[in-house]
């Protein structure tokens, strides 16, 4: 899949950065993405909504 210019310069400068190569850099991108709208996942372990409270508020 081929984005436009600026998204294909960006995407260039990001897997550069990370020393990774272009689908690697797409699939980060995406992940991350996909974690910070609740979409994925993240695959960390927490503390379950039900046992929260003040005692565990760190």
């Amino acid at each position: 899949m081929r984005f436009s210019d600026d998204l294909e310069a960006a995407l260039s400068d990001f897997a550069r950065d990370h020393g990774i190569d272009r689908d690697e850099a797409v699939q980060r991108i995406i992940r991350a993405a996909l974690i910070n709208t609740g979409y994925l996942a993240s695959g960390e372990e927490g503390i379950p909504p039900e046992k929260l409270n003040a005692s565990n508020d760190d």
